[in-house]
C-alpha cells in the first residue's frame, strides 16, 4: 500500500462519475502545487461515490482552491496518465498557502544496484512498485542526500524490498505528457537479509555402526 498526505490544488470544476478497480467513484482533476506547471504533481482524484459527508465536501471544492488529502496512490503501467489518488480523508477548510506533500511508499523495491550521483548533492536510483496482488509495475526513480549514500549502498540490492519516505515530484521538459517521476526520500528502510544456510543435510558419523541393523538384544 502507498500512502500520501497532500495538499491538493482543483484544477477542473468538473466531476465525472467513473469505475475503476472495482469501485465506482467521482473523479476530478487536480495538482500538487510546484514552482511552475512543469514540475507539479498531476493526479486524478478518485472519491467514493456514496453519499456522505466526505463525498459532500469532495463536490463542494472550488476550482484553484486547496485541500488537504489522504489517500493511497495507484501507479497504474501507463507513466503519461496523471497518478489516480483513492481519496480516504478531505479537509478543504485550509489556509490558502498551505502546502503539504509526504508519502509512504509501502511496497517498493530496488530495480538495479546501480547508484547515480546527481548535482546538489543527491544521489539517485531506480526503484518499482506493484498494485495489490498484481502484476502492474510502476517504474520512478528515489532519489535522496548524499550523506544517505553509504547508507543507500550498503542496503541496496537488485529486487530487494524497501519501504520508502519522503515526497512525489514530476517535472515535464516543454509540457511532454510522460514526466520524470521520482520519490524524494527522506528515509527508507529494507528488511533484514536473511543467513544463507546451506541445503545439504548434515552427513552422519564416519564410525562404523551407523545407519546399519542393530546387534541383537542380549540377555542379562
Amino acid at each position: 500500500m502507498n500512502f500520501i498526505a497532500a495538499t491538493f490544488e482543483l484544477r477542473s470544476s468538473e466531476r465525472t462519475p467513473v469505475t475503476a478497480y472495482g469501485l465506482d467513484y467521482i473523479s476530478a482533476d487536480a495538482v500538487v502545487p510546484g514552482s511552475s506547471g512543469a514540475s507539479e504533481v498531476r493526479v486524478r482524484l478518485l472519491c467514493y461515490n456514496r453519499e456522505g459527508a466526505k463525498l459532500e465536501n469532495f463536490n463542494n471544492w472550488k476550482t484553484g482552491t486547496r485541500a488537504l488529502i489522504t489517500g493511497n496512490i495507484v501507479f497504474g503501467d501507463d507513466t503519461a496518465k496523471p497518478l489516480d489518488i483513492l481519496v480516504t480523508t478531505i479537509e478543504c477548510n485550509i489556509p490558502l498557502d498551505m502546502y503539504c506533500n509526504q508519502v509512504v511508499l509501502g511496497n517498493a523495491f530496488f530495480s538495479t544496484a546501480d547508484i547515480k550521483e546527481r548535482k546538489n548533492d543527491t544521489v539517485a536510483t531506480k526503484i518499482g512498485t506493484t498494485l495489490d496482488n498484481s502484476e502492474t509495475t510502476t517504474w520512478l526513480y528515489l532519489e535522496t542526500h548524499a550523506s544517505r549514500k553509504e547508507k543507500l549502498s550498503a542496503r541496496i540490492r537488485k529486487g530487494r524490498p524497501c519501504c520508502v519516505q519522503g515526497y512525489l515530484r514530476e517535472y515535464r521538459k516543454d509540457d511532454a505528457d510522460s514526466p520524470y517521476r521520482a520519490i524524494v526520500a527522506q528515509d527508507f528502510t529494507v528488511r533484514k537479509d536473511r543467513e544463507q544456510r546451506s541445503s545439504r543435510s548434515p552427513s552422519s558419523g564416519s564410525a562404523a555402526g551407523y545407519g546399519v541393523e542393530p546387534d541383537p538384544t542380549p540377555d542379562y
